[in-house]
């Protein structure tokens, strides 16, 4: 059963963009007759290695976010491998290099600068007299320096969101703090689930994010891919960490730049927080199991007549977190398929359909009930049964979609205003089930209202009129096909079924014209009616019906 939203919120901890960048390398002093030649657009790139270039053939060592430094002596004598050089460098996510003139460069060639330039590759001008050695010295304290406040601030925000799971919070409070720290929404999102969204996700402009979310695990988190950066269909970059959680569905715990850049220490951050993202899961998951049971039995007996009162209903209603309004209008709806489910699978149908977020469908409740399944299908809009009817035709692609399978049907009872007579729909939705497979009607959509006469079949009740009508129409045909007639009543519910053509009701059935012929006068034998009478038709065709309902004892 889906989770409802906590109103309580951690207080916010925010921390402040910590980084070491190029431009902060010209305020060091050591620098400060450095220049920056080209390359301003990568001026803000973050450090956070430093390193001695001393050969041509050291790509495969250089890291992204390293500051590379060089005298020039690898390229004093072929200086145009530094032209070369300059795009692979960019390609390895270098953050800036570093060259030293005066010793084998008097100054940088025009076209390495435009190299430079055209990949934003930020290229300093080292004063001659700069010892590199030094140079890497003092750099790397600063850059550690940050790495240790980092780590510091990383420490304090998995303390406060342990914290605050051990409290008991819950996921929905889990989330929100996580938002107001990091400074853009998240949301955790698992296979064939609703995902658990943060605030600003919840709010009513965010409603098409979470399709984009759910795509997102199916294509890449629920397929084992590790974490990274992706993007989604709305050109939103986020930030994906799997949620590893015994006995639970694949999901992950995603973090979505809307609001901000997200920081190497966001990624940092929601990588450690996912295991406790976990651990909240695995508890979810238990509190639904328990759950589960409770409200699949108070929607069986809901639909059997076991809940007489109103007051029994309400009861029951908020032990199970039954969340559709009082008074709200509703009809019951039994799911076809297109072959016989294990009560097992029927089961896990239901729990789907309950956590699933349908967009059509919102508050729906479902149960496997024998072996059917029961969906409670709330109608809203200002006119109910006009929209019920498209309401259910878009619910039903919908479950096609989620279920994979394209034949399947729903069969409708009629809206009832009042809990206490969904019985009465639920019923009618089984009836027409039955009415439609045995009289062959077709549609996708059979609601109780549509069965016109056939439902009155049902309505008949057992006594001597039945009797004498069955017998008299139907029960001899049945016999004598079990003695062995020649499918009898097949033929003749076909050339029903083919409005009186002999000619297509052969092809029908892949028997020979003359052979149809022997078969229906056979029947007219038996029964001693003419099917050229449209009186004699109607009633024969009707007994048939009638009989299928009501088989013969024997």
């Amino acid at each position: 059963m889906a989770m409802m939203p906590r109103k309580e919120k951690l207080p916010a901890i925010r921390s402040d963009k910590v980084q070491f960048t190029v431009k902060d390398l010209l305020h060091i002093p050591f620098l400060k007759d450095a220049r920056i030649v080209t390359g301003d657009t990568g001026i803000h790139r973050a450090i956070t290695r430093v390193n001695v270039l001393e050969a041509t053939n050291s790509l495969s060592w250089i890291r992204p976010g390293e500051f590379l430094m060089t005298t020039g002596y690898p390229f004093r004598d072929e200086p145009e491998k530094l032209l070369q050089f300059v795009p692979e460098l960019a390609k390895q996510g270098v953050a800036a290099l570093g060259i030293r003139t005066k010793s084998y460069f008097e100054e940088l060639a025009p076209e390495v600068v435009a190299e430079a330039e055209k990949h934003g590759l930020p290229l300093l001008e080292l004063p001659g007299d700069c010892v590199l050695s030094d140079l890497v010295r003092i750099v790397m304290e600063r850059v550690l320096a940050l790495e240790s406040s980092q780590l510091a601030d990383l420490q304090n925000r998995i303390q406060s969101m342990t914290g605050l799971l051990l409290e008991g919070r819950g996921i929905y409070a889990f989330l929100d703090a996580l938002e107001d720290l990091l400074g853009n929404p998240v949301s955790i999102v698992r296979e064939n689930d609703k995902p658990w969204l943060s605030a600003q996700l919840r709010s009513p402009e965010s409603s098409d994010d979470w399709p984009l979310l759910q795509s997102l695990t199916f294509r890449q988190v629920g397929r084992g891919v590790s974490s990274g950066f992706m993007l989604l269909q709305n050109a939103y970059r986020t930030y994906v960490s799997p949620v590893l959680a015994q006995k639970s569905k694949q999901a992950c715990l995603v973090l979505i730049e809307r609001n901000r850049e997200i920081q190497p220490i966001d990624a940092i951050s929601v990588d450690r927080l996912a295991s406790l993202a976990g651990l909240e899961l695995a508890n979810v998951e238990a509190v639904r199991e328990v759950e589960g049971k409770y409200l699949d039995q108070f929607i069986q007996d809901w639909l059997s007549g076991k809940i007489v009162t109103e007051t029994d209903w309400k009861l029951r209603a908020e032990v199970c977190g039954c969340a559709i309004p009082d008074k709200t209008p509703m009809c019951a709806l039994l799911v076809g398929w297109r072959k016989p489910e294990s009560a097992e699978k029927l089961k896990e149908m239901a729990r789907r359909l309950r956590s699933e977020r349908l967009r059509l469908a919102d508050g729906l409740l479902a149960a496997h009930v024998g072996n059917e399944l029961a969906i409670i299908l709330p109608i809203t809009g200002e006119s109910a049964a006009g929209s019920a009817s498209s309401l259910i035709a878009k619910l039903l692609e919908e479950l096609r979609l989620l279920f994979g399978d394209r034949e399947l049907k729903l069969y409708a009872g009629r809206i009832v205003d009042r809990a206490e007579d969904l019985q009465g729909s639920w019923a009618q939705a089984r009836r027409a089930r039955q009415v439609t497979e045995v009289c062959g009607l077709p549609g996708e959509i059979i609601s109780y209202d549509s069965l016109g006469v056939y439902s009155l079949l049902f309505l008949i009740p057992s006594g001597e009129e039945r009797e004498q009508f069955l017998n008299r129409y139907a029960f001899p045909l049945q016999q004598a096909d079990r003695k062995g007639g020649g499918r009898l009543v097949e033929t003749l519910e076909m050339f029903f079924q083919c409005n009186g053509n002999i000619k297509l009701t052969s092809e029908k059935l892949f028997a020979h014209y003359n052979t149809i012929v022997y078969r229906l006068d056979k029947v007219k034998s038996i029964l001693g009616v003419s099917l050229d009478d449209p009186e004699e038709r109607l009633q024969l065709h009707l007994a048939l019906k009638l009989a299928q309902i009501n088989p013969a004892p024997y």
